[in-house]
């Protein structure tokens, strides 16, 4: 029965079911601003959760990235060091990772787009059917503003 209702096809106005890809394009082609907002919101979901698995990952396993020479990292520790005061923070350690792991960070999140786009482009029709979707129509029924039944006597 939980299979049937969530394999469910959509129908044309003709009556016949859409398969595949064309009843997630006919959706989409119902409610675009549900379908939008919920590829982006997984799309920056799927930028900013990795950010903290990989550098956390990064700075408890002790990797070290080969082709970041000591000395690079100590000019751009004193770098930052200057920064982070000017603006009242601690300095960093002459050959403190911190920094490069964070970049590292950056950069293999960033290496990811294509798999973070796949994987946004596939979960949109789920999440905004079953989560936007229903999120909406409570928003709207919270809101909804109700006519006033009162009368001007003047």
């Amino acid at each position: 029965m939980l299979f049937r209702r969530l394999a469910s096809t959509t129908t044309t106005t003709a009556g016949a079911p859409l398969k595949g890809w064309r009843k997630y394009a006919h959706q989409f082609r119902d409610k675009p601003a549900s379908y939008m907002t919920t590829f982006a919101l997984l799309h920056e979901i799927t930028a900013i959760v990795p950010l903290p698995i990989v550098y956390y990952t990064l700075d408890y396993s002790g990797w070290h990235i080969p082709l970041v020479p000591q000395e690079a990292i100590a000019e751009g520790n004193r770098i930052m060091s200057k920064l982070r005061t000017r603006y009242g923070y601690e300095p960093l350690a002459p050959d403190s990772r911190i920094m490069v792991n964070l970049a590292t960070s950056y950069a293999v999140v960033k290496a990811m787009m294509p798999l973070r786009i796949a994987a946004s482009v596939a979960l949109t029709p789920f999440f905004a059917e079953r989560m936007v979707g229903p999120l909406l129509g409570s928003f709207r029924r919270l809101f909804r503003f109700k006519k006033s039944t009162t009368t001007n006597t003047g």
